[in-house]
């Protein structure tokens, strides 16, 4: 599923749960890149290219947003290809 995102809007990822890939300070070992079973890939909504690579069981929800709400960001990555930011939302489980 492919996202148009306007130029006036944000766009922010919500995590629900504890998911290594967006958790801030936090080391975790990965399997080799060849095992790739069990594992879903983040789209960058901005420019659809790969933003993140995490388990088949993440909850994982993509919001966006007119720039002009206010609304908190936990964390914020940039994307590796088009270097937009991508907020991060951390939801209470």
């Amino acid at each position: 599923m492919e996202i148009k995102v306007k130029e006036d809007e944000l766009c922010a990822i919500l995590v629900y749960g504890n998911v290594p890939e967006f958790m801030p300070h936090f080391a975790f070992r990965r399997d080799k890149h060849y095992k790739t079973a069990g594992t879903k890939i983040i789209k960058c909504p901005h420019c659809g290219g790969d933003f993140k690579v995490v388990e088949a069981t993440a909850k994982l929800e993509l919001i966006c947003y007119p720039r002009k709400k206010n609304i908190k960001w936990h964390d914020a990555i940039p994307c590796g290809i088009c270097h937009q930011e991508v907020g991060i939302i951390y939801m209470a489980s």
